[in-house]
Parts: C-alpha cells; structure tokens; sequence
C-alpha cells in the first residue's frame, strides 16, 4: 500500500512539474516576442492567424458549433494579393498566445482602416466567400465555442479594439506606433509608451452564477424584506 501510494504521488509530482515547466517555458517565449521585434516577425512564419472583421472573428459553423479556422502567413499573404491588398498589412496583427510547442497565434483585422494608407478595409461578404465562413459577433457566438477558442478570440477582440482606439498620442497627438506583437504602441514626438489593459470577459460557472444570485437575493432581502426576487433579476 506505500509503495502504490509513493509511486501515486511520483507521478502527481511529475506532472505538476512538467504542467508548471511548461507554462515557464511558453512565458518566456512569449516574452520575447513582445520585446523582439525581429523574433515576432520570424514567429510568424511559422506561425497560425486568426481573422476578424470589425472585430467580429471569422467562424465556420461544424456540428451544432463554431470553430475558429486558423490561417499560415502563406495563405494570408495569397487572400491579400487576391484582394489587392500589400503583404505588409500583415504587420497589423497582434499576438495573443502561443501552443505548447511554441507556434505563435496572431489576430488581424480586415475590416479595420489599416495603419498602411494603401491598404482600406476589406468588403466582408467577398471575404466571407472566398475564407467559407462568416463574420460573427463574438457575443452571440461565445456559448458554442469551445474553452480554447472563446479564450483566445476574446483576448484578440479586446487587443484589437484597444489599438484601434489608441492610434494618436493623448499628449502631442501625434499617430502612434505598435511594435511587431502589439504589446504596446509608441509615440515618436515624445517616446512616451502606451501599454494595453485588456479585460477579457470569462464565461462564468454555473457555481459561481448560483453563488451571486444567492448573495444578492439574501441582500436584497435583508435591506428590503419587501422586495420580491424579480427586482434581484434584472440588478
């Protein structure tokens, strides 16, 4: 009995090492894209692009479903020149993770005005054609995507939105500047650094759901013993 309760416990400790030896491991590396331009830009040789469209994400529908396709830089930069769109677009993405064996995960929205004056927004229905997909506002599309996806395109919409409204300096007024991973924005005028502060929503529990409908009922109740539950739901 302790020998089996030694080897159980082995092995629990060797995969919590190797689970935190790989979180270590993708935060480092992702580290050094935010801080490396020139490994960001070579990261994305190799690495997958997830597509939006005025910040809606490019869904298609699988069994009841939504996935989010991804996209090799290959494929981006064939959709672009079809489009009659300068591979340098691309520069517009952001990083918004990695895979364990360090596959970057970048988000490029076509919808919006790009920071290139020879590039415009993309038409969506000709988009949505040629990729086999649709544009679909992440909010109505949030509860059929699974865990990973509704993650990742959340952080990216957020990312996405805060660039897109962050484009001059509050100071001098003056355009800004993204770095290659879009972990911050610069201002050449002053050098002053502009970082993002994303809050992405996360879907709650149905634990954590009951938990805040029962404190609020017992509030509510306790200050206004009159005040039926109705009010509670609508608060």
């Amino acid at each position: 009995m302790s020998l089996y309760c030694g080897i159980a416990c082995r092995r629990k400790f060797f995969w919590c090492y190797r689970l935190l030896s790989t979180y270590v491991t993708k935060t480092r590396y992702l580290f050094e894209l935010k801080e490396d331009d020139d490994a960001c830009k070579k990261a994305q040789q190799t690495g997958a692009f997830y597509l939006f469209h005025s910040l809606a994400p490019l869904l298609q529908t699988s069994a009841h479903q939504y996935l989010a396709p991804r996209h090799s830089l290959l494929e981006l930069e064939r959709l672009l020149g079809k489009f009659g769109q300068d591979a340098q677009r691309i520069e517009d993405s952001v990083l918004i993770g990695c895979s364990e064996q360090q596959e970057a995960w970048f988000a490029l929205d076509l919808g919006l005005d790009s920071s290139f004056s020879i590039s415009a927004s993309l038409h969506k229905p000709e988009m949505e054609t040629e990729l086999k997909g649709s544009f679909i506002e992440l909010r109505k599309a949030l509860f059929q995507l699974n865990a990973r996806d509704a993650s990742l395109l959340s952080t990216a919409q957020a990312l996405l939105r805060w660039h897109d409204a962050h484009q001059f300096c509050s100071r001098s007024g003056q355009p800004t500047k993204k770095n290659m991973a879009g972990s911050k924005r610069v201002c050449p005028s002053n050098n002053i650094i502009y970082y993002p502060q994303v809050k992405v929503w996360k879907r709650p529990s149905v634990e954590k759901l009951q938990k805040r409908w029962d404190w609020r009922w017992k509030a509510c109740s306790t200050m206004h013993p009159s005040i039926g539950p109705s009010l509670v739901a609508h608060s």
